[in-house]
């Protein structure tokens, strides 16, 4: 093991631990045992259990009994989740004496799967740059991978957050840009959860900026961004059935107020979310042909009518995603339009 350094210990699922970060490098879920515990004697996930339990930081001087007999000082402080869970504890183990060097910011979040909701801590906001004050406690998942520069696992943990297993493992990295101008490096880990009030995905976001440079978006992928901006070319990434924004490729409509709302699913008006819920039932029946409907999507004037192309999402999510091209209409607020499913037809 690895003394006089912080490592990371993920507890996202209730009885399991083990090392995702050592000093800030990237652990493959290893043993808490081998790559911890400092004598076999000492029981450090007896330590780390304590910490979780009781949601403090747990400092001691331990020493073994065991041939040299040595002291070691351990510290333990839990990294909670939004719901009061203990998501991960970021561990010391050291020389008697020697003062801690400041531990590397992380956080703990929650995928909630019911509401399609991410929730997230304060110190998950402060991460990149949000002042206490300004702290929301949930995003959707559209508005949380927006704030990433560079991200190439969405489709992995759609896959897992719409489809939670059990402690299934997902872990990615992550650029993120902080509101004073840097790109940060984060690596990111999650295990899916299906036992009650905890459906969706547990994760612990981690900042190793000063280990590993943050990876940039290719001059090809700016290229592209600024293409389709220019164009005025807008696409969404929708779970379909729940009619609810993943993200958008690469930006959302000006017009399309999607930040800062309840769920997901409050992009679209309710009445109107059918049209892609029959647009992945006739994919799934063997009907690749992109669709054209018409919906009414949330602005900051209201319900604003918009012409939506609906295509099969490429890849192993095409039995729940869509593609979604978003043009606005003409000047339509507040008025259904011909075309329209649910009560307002």
């Amino acid at each position: 093991m690895i003394l006089n350094e912080w490592h990371l210990i993920e507890t996202l699922i209730d009885g399991e631990m083990s090392v995702v970060s050592c000093g800030g490098a990237v652990r493959g879920w290893s043993s808490v045992n081998r790559h911890v515990q400092p004598t076999p004697d000492i029981a450090i996930t007896r330590i780390i259990q304590e910490a979780v339990r009781t949601r403090r930081a747990v400092k001691l001087d331990v020493s073994s009994r065991k041939r040299a007999q040595k002291t070691f000082h351990i510290e333990a402080i839990p990294v909670p989740g939004p719901g009061g869970e203990v998501h991960g504890v970021q561990v010391w183990v050291g020389e008697p004496g020697r003062v801690p060097s400041p531990p590397r910011i992380v956080a703990g979040i929650a995928w909630d799967l019911e509401r399609m909701v991410i929730g997230q801590t304060v110190e998950a906001s402060m991460m990149s740059g949000v002042l206490p004050g300004d702290h929301v406690p949930e995003r959707t998942p559209a508005e949380y991978i927006a704030k990433a520069v560079k991200f190439d696992a969405s489709a992995s943990l759609f896959e897992l957050g719409i489809g939670p297993v059990h402690g299934r493992k997902w872990e990615a990295p992550m650029s993120v840009l902080h509101a004073d101008g840097r790109v940060m490096r984060w690596y990111c880990w999650g295990k899916g959860r299906t036992d009650p009030g905890n459906v969706g995905i547990r994760l612990l976001w981690h900042d190793v900026s000063d280990t590993t440079p943050p990876e940039l978006p290719t001059l090809s992928e700016l290229g592209m961004r600024e293409m389709l901006r220019t164009a005025g070319v807008y696409t969404g990434v929708f779970a379909a059935e729940l009619a609810v924004l993943t993200m958008w490729l690469p930006d959302a409509p000006p017009w399309v107020a999607w930040r800062n709302v309840k769920g997901g699913n409050d992009i679209v008006h309710p009445d109107d979310r059918c049209v892609l819920a029959e647009a992945i039932a006739a994919f799934r029946s063997g009907d690749a042909a992109s669709r054209t409907a018409q919906a009414r999507l949330r602005s900051e004037s209201g319900w604003r009518t918009a012409q939506l192309s609906i295509s099969p999402y490429p890849g192993p999510l095409s039995d729940r995603l869509v593609l979604v091209q978003v043009s606005a209409m003409v000047s339509e607020f507040d008025a259904p339009a011909e075309g329209f499913c649910g009560s307002d037809q």
